[in-house]
This record gives structure tokens, C-alpha cells and sequence, in this order.
């Protein structure tokens, strides 16, 4: 775990140290084989009792210690909105579904600039128990079905197992290159990293009788190639890495070549007797510990400091190898070795019941008092109230009231009038202000099983579409409420991280987009079939880049470049199949992120007042061109939002973004008269 550690403090080379959970996946597999195997080759079976009691005693303790600070910590030191989400995370984690809370969450864990949970590595721990949940269960069943036939237990399990790494080998490949983020947090993407030590555990006897006389030789090399392999992943990959996929596949192998090698015949040139010195040993002592630890640590130091590399990061992981330490000595160490947790099996079995009834009532504590007077707040910003002397002359405003709204919001910021109470959304639900699309997400990206969701006025004649990414997404409650007004029936052809614009797009994670240009492509045919008598395109305005004949293009110039040319295609694209073609101007990115403003002790209009994003608006210009070139219809947004380079986060009592780059579905639902206005739509309302 130490590579993982150095990788999340930014210290060294070690770009692709998250292959440390590999590794990790592979030693526990073999280990805990191992044990199972010499109890089955004993007494013929397994008992399930005992297996499960060993896990809770070896688990437990030190992961429900952590999860508490941890929740302490997030209350006392980050923002009361993470501090809610750590709460609910800390549930997930309680359960051993850790995993599947940040996979449904589409959690990029490369993700830069986003909100991290302090608690997001426990998803690998989460992996790992689903894994021996089952692991066990099959084992059994092999002896009982296959011991006898096949020669013995470690060959019924080698068989088993053998199957396992190939059938879950196959789905990571799969599922990396279809939807490499639910690949990531994947059990059964990952199983067979698990098995594969397990496969390792299973045929060392059989290696160790081998009569070679070049053995000890070749086991040293074997053993090197896979210290070799470990290293070279750690240095090269990074994280656009594709990932697990193939790539899991290096480290992985390296690890169960390392551990074969591990023979008592191995020469004594090999790399065991350098990684069995004490330093390595206690390390490997406190690995489990540590990597608990570190990561929270890191999120909250990060939070309050910034920028934990180097230095700091290196401070960081000092504190965490302590509390490694101590929590080894005081809490793993006895649980596994008083005779009140080791003897019988019955008490260790309660630690889980126990776990859950003690993170449980804490999670709801934590949550009351983040909410606590997180409603209490002054009056709403208005034309007749936004913070003014009383003996100044009333200020003059815009005659549209919605862009009025945002001139008094900025002067309120400017004045330091207090914060308005019952702001909405409320800021400590910010992220779940996100529009639904009921059952099209879009997710996956076999076209083939794509179906359309109608909404707004089903029965009518009407069409309404929406073409776009997550920036089109924020729309959909506007569109929503047009949509029931005029009468249309309304599709929403949305896709997160894939732009309106007819191009590939780089993601967070550093590589493109996978699935866009087919669910671009089924989106067109969409349109072509539906005719839509309106069209709506939404894009986001800050591409990290574009992938260009597999060539990543990032540099301004060339994107702003690529934004013009791709939205130009595209509406070329729809217009014949199109009444009216409307491109939405997206709006100005902000610099202030609404949640840490809002949600900090004693927030204020004024440090929630942000600058917009520049290259967002030179984004946003090039799709003005674009749409005035092929003569669609552009919508300015940005009076909604900003009076010249200031932009409130709240306007009114609304809050305006869920994040720096989307509009919350209180602001969307409030814009639709407006909206409607612009696309020259009688709205009553």
C-alpha cells in the first residue's frame, strides 16, 4: 500500500502507484487461500464459521476506527455538504458496498477539482469481502463436487479458480473499454486479481516438489521479473491508463510471480530476503492500517491547506504512519490475539452487528449537527432589497426582471447584505439538485439497446428534443416545464461527458470519451426519425480537449477551433431533420465553487461572489458562431447569471450551481419563462 500512499501525496515518480491495490488483491488472495487450503487439505472441507470470524477479528476494528474519526473529522473540517455525504458514504461502507455507492455515484476517481470522500478507498476493501463472501461458498462446493475426481482439494481448487481469473479477465476487458468507471469499482472486473493469488496459493506445493535443477535459478528470475513489472506500472502508467483492463494485468502478474517465488529453494540472489528485512515486516504489519489512514488524511489536509504534495504530503503521510502504528499495536494486534476475540468464534461474529450499531446512530448525529441552524439566514434579495444605505438614491436596474434579479444579487454581494435564509436548494443538498432522466441515463453504450423516454405532454404531436452533455442535462427541468406549457412531447438525448458538438471528447480521467461518437451517432438517427419540430443543443464550454485521429488536442486555440467547426456539424446535422434549431449558450463557468462557499461556517454573499471562467466564454462565443454560420437560433445566458465579470451564487433565495459548471434544477425551472421567451414561445405558466 505504500505505492497507493506516495501516489495520493503526489510524492515521487509513482504516477500509477494506485496498481498498489492490485498488488494488494493479488497477496490476499494467495494468503488468505492459503489458509483455507491447508485447513480443507486437513479436514476435507472448510469451516464457514471460523473463516468469517478470522475476517471480522483481521477487519473490523481498525476500518470502524477510522470510519468514526473520519466522520468527526469531515464535520469538524470540511463543508457541511461533504460532511453530509461522508455520513451517507459511511453507511455504504459499514455494508461492504463501498464500491457500488461510488460506481452508481459515477465517481471519476482521477477526477481533478472535484469533491473526493475521505472515504473513497474503502472501495477496494469493499471488493475484496465481496470477493471471500463468495470465495468460501465455492471452495466447498468444489470439494464436495470435485476433490475426488480430480485428485484433491487444491486441484479442484486451481480448476475453480482458474476459470474465475479467466471469465472475470474477460469482463474487465470488457467493461474497461465499454465503461472503464464502473470497471474500476467492479467486483467482478477485479475478481480475478483476487483469484489469481488464490490460483498462486493453490499450486506452490506442487511447484515446490518440482525436480529442476535450474529451480532455485528460475525462481529468483521469476521472482525480479515481477518486482520489475510492479515498478514499471508504478512509473509509466497514469491516469489515463486504461483501467483495470489489460493494463490491471502487469502489476497483477508481476505480484503472483513474486509470490511463486517465493519458495524456500529460491537462490539467494532473489528479492525475498531484501523485502523480508524488519523494516519491510513492520511495514508490511501496518500496511492494512496505513492505507486506512492515509487517505483521509490527505482529503482533509487538502481541504484545509491545499496542494498536499512534496512537503506536506509527505507530513501527512507521517501522521498517518503513526496512527498506523498505534492503531496496529492497540487495536488490530489485540482482537486477533486476546483470548477473548480469538477463542470461540461467537464474539468475533458480533463485530459486525456490533460495527453497524455503532456507526449507524453515529452517522445520525453527525448529520444533525451539520444541520443544525443551516436554514437560519436574512431576507431574500430583491429589486427593493439587496443591502443598500437607506439615505442612497434606489438603484436603477434592467428592465428584464430576470436580469435585474442578477444585478441586485451582485450589489447585495457587494454591500454584504447576510446571507438569505432558506436558500434553495438548501446548500447541504447541492449535489442532489440534479436533473433526472428516469430510466435514460445513457450510460451504457450498446446503441442497440437504447430506448427513448417520452415526457413533458406525452400524447401529442408535437416534438421537443434535447441533444447534449451534462450541460444539456441542467436544462432539462426548464425544458421540462416548456415543454408541458406548449405541448410537446419531449426527448431528452443527453449523455454525460458527451458534448452536442460533433466531436470526441477527453474525459477527466485523461483519455476519450468512450461510447460518444456511437451515442452521437444514435442520437442523430433519433432525430432523424422523430423530426422534432424543435431542437435544442447544449454543450459543455470547457472541453478538456478533443481527441483528433487519436491525437489528444488541448491547447485553446486549436479547441476553441474544434468547438466551432464540431457544433457547425452538428447542427448541419439535425437541421433537415428539424422545425427550429436552438443552441443554448452555456453559462459562464464559475471560479468559486458554491458548495465550499456556501456550506463553510458563517457564509457570505460576497465570497460567493465568482469570476467567470475565460476560457468557458471563449468556448461559449465559438458556439455563437457557429450557430449564427448554419443560421440556428443562440440563446445568451450569461445576464442570467453574471453582471460583466461578477457572477453571484445566489440569486434571490435561488442558488444558482449545484458545482462550478452546472445550474442547479431550481434555477433551470425558474429560467424556463425566459427560456421560452427566447425560443419565441407564448409561456403562461
Amino acid at each position: 500500500m505504500t505505492l497507493v500512499a506516495l501516489d495520493h501525496a503526489a510524492i515521487g515518480p509513482f504516477h500509477g502507484g494506485f496498481v498498489g491495490v492490485d498488488v494488494f488483491f493479488v497477496i490476499s488472495g494467495y494468503l488468505i487461500t492459503s489458509l483455507l487450503l491447508r485447513e480443507a487439505d486437513r479436514s476435507g472441507t472448510v469451516s464457514l464459521s471460523s473463516f468469517y470470524a478470522r475476517r471480522a477479528r483481521r477487519i473490523l476494528p481498525a476500518a470502524l476506527l477510522v470510519t468514526l474519526v473520519t466522520i468527526v473529522l469531515s464535520v469538524l473540517f470540511l463543508d457541511g455538504a461533504r460532511a453530509l455525504a461522508v455520513g451517507e458514504q459511511a453507511i455504504w461502507v459499514t455494508f461492504f458496498a463501498a464500491n457500488i455507492k461510488f460506481a452508481s455515484d459515477q465517481t471519476d476517481y482521477f477526477a481533478q477539482g472535484e469533491p473526493v470522500s475521505p472515504l473513497q478507498h474503502y472501495w477496494s476493501l469493499a471488493v475484496e469481502e465481496q470477493f471471500y463472501l463468495l470465495w468460501p461458498l465455492i471452495l466447498i462446493a468444489a470439494l464436495a463436487l470435485l476433490s475426488r475426481r480430480v485428485g484433491g482439494p487444491r486441484k479442484a481448487a486451481a480448476l475453480v479458480l482458474g476459470a474465475v481469473v479467466v471469465a472475470s479477465f474477460a469482463w474487465s476487458l470488457h467493461l474497461t473499454a465499454t465503461n472503464p468507471l464502473a470497471a474500476y469499482f467492479s467486483t467482478p472486473a477485479r475478481a480475478y486479481e483476487l483469484a489469481l493469488g488464490a490460483l498462486a496459493a493453490a499450486g506452490t506445493p506442487y511447484l515446490s516438489r518440482l525436480r529442476v535443477i535450474a529451480m532455485p535459478f528460475l525462481l529468483a528470475l521469476g521472482s525480479w521479473v515481477g518486482v520489475g513489472l510492479i515498478a514499471w506500472s508504478a512509473l509509466v502508467f497514469t491516469e489515463a491508463t486504461p483501467f483495470p483492463g489489460s493494463a490491471a494485468a502487469v502489476p497483477t502478474i508481476g505480484t503472483a510471480l513474486l509470490l511463486l517465488g517465493g519458495l524456500e529453494r529460491v537462490a539467494a540472489w532473489g528479492p525475498q530476503k531484501a523485502l523480508s528485512v524488519l523494516p519491510m515486516r513492520v511495514v508490511g504489519d501496518w500496511s492494512y492500517s496505513f492505507y486506512l489512514w492515509h487517505w483521509p488524511l490527505i482529503i482533509v489536509a487538502d481541504y484545509q491547506f491545499g496542494d498536499i504534495s512534496g512537503l506536506r504530503g509527505g507530513a501527512v503521510l507521517l501522521v498517518a504512519l503513526a496512527l498506523s502504528a498505534a492503531t496496529y499495536i492497540w487495536v488490530e494486534t489485540p482482537f486477533r490475539t486476546k483470548k477473548v476475540w480469538s477463542v470461540g468464534k461467537t464474539r468475533a461474529l458480533l463485530l459486525y452487528p456490533a460495527t453497524v450499531l455503532i456507526v449507524l446512530p453515529s452517522v445520525a448525529v453527525a448529520n444533525h449537527v451539520v444541520r443544525a441552524g443551516s436554514d437560519d439566514g436574512g431576507a431574500a434579495i430583491s429589486l427593493t432589497n439587496y443591502g443598500q444605505d437607506p439615505s442612497d438614491p434606489p438603484a436603477r436596474f434592467d428592465d428584464d426582471p430576470f436580469v435585474a434579479l442578477v444585478e441586485a444579487s451582485v450589489l447585495a454581494a457587494e454591500n454584504e447584505m447576510p446571507m438569505p435564509g432558506d436558500l434553495q436548494p438548501n446548500p447541504l443538498d447541492l449535489q442532489e439538485s440534479t436533473a433526472s432522466l428516469g430510466d435514460c441515463e445513457y450510460i451504457d453504450i450498446e446503441t442497440e439497446d437504447l430506448e427513448l423516454c417520452p415526457r413533458g405532454d406525452v400524447e401529442s404531436d408535437q416534438v421537443m428534443v434535447l441533444m447534449g452533455d451534462s450541460h444539456a442535462r441542467q436544462w432539462v427541468p426548464a425544458l421540462d416545464a416548456i415543454a408541458e406549457d406548449q405541448g410537446y412531447v419531449f426527448y431528452a438525448l443527453v449523455r454525460n461527458g458527451c458534448p452536442s458538438v460533433d466531436q470526441t471528447p477527453v474525459t477527466t480521467s485523461g483519455g476519450a470519451s468512450v461510447g460518444c461518437e456511437e451515442f452521437q451517432d444514435w442520437a442523430f438517427d433519433s432525430i432523424d426519425e422523430l423530426q422534432p419540430d424543435l431542437t435544442v443543443l447544449a454543450t459543455d464550454a470547457n472541453e478538456r480537449g478533443f481527441v483528433v485521429d487519436g491525437e489528444t488536442i488541448d491547447d485553446n486555440d486549436s479547441l476553441v477551433a474544434l468547438m466551432e467547426s464540431g457544433m457547425e456539424a452538428t447542427i448541419d446535422r439535425v437541421m433537415p431533420s428539424s422545425g427550429q434549431t436552438v443552441v443554448i449558450g452555456d453559462p459562464p463557468i464559475h471560479r468559486t465553487s458554491p458548495i465550499d462557499c456556501l456550506t463553510r461556517d458563517d457564509p457570505t454573499l460576497l465570497g460567493c461572489l465568482s469570476a467567470p471562467e475565460s476560457r468557458s466564454e471563449r468556448m461559449t462565443r465559438a458556439t455563437k458562431r457557429a450557430a449564427e454560420a448554419t443560421g440556428a437560433e443562440f440563446i445568451i445566458t450569461r445576464p442570467w447569471f453574471c453582471v460583466e465579470d461578477k457572477c453571484p451564487t445566489v440569486v434571490g433565495r435561488m442558488v444558482t450551481h449545484r458545482d462550478v459548471e452546472h445550474i442547479t434544477v431550481e434555477y433551470s425551472t425558474y429560467l424556463a419563462p425566459k427560456l421560452a421567451e427566447k425560443m419565441e414561445l407564448d409561456f403562461t405558466g
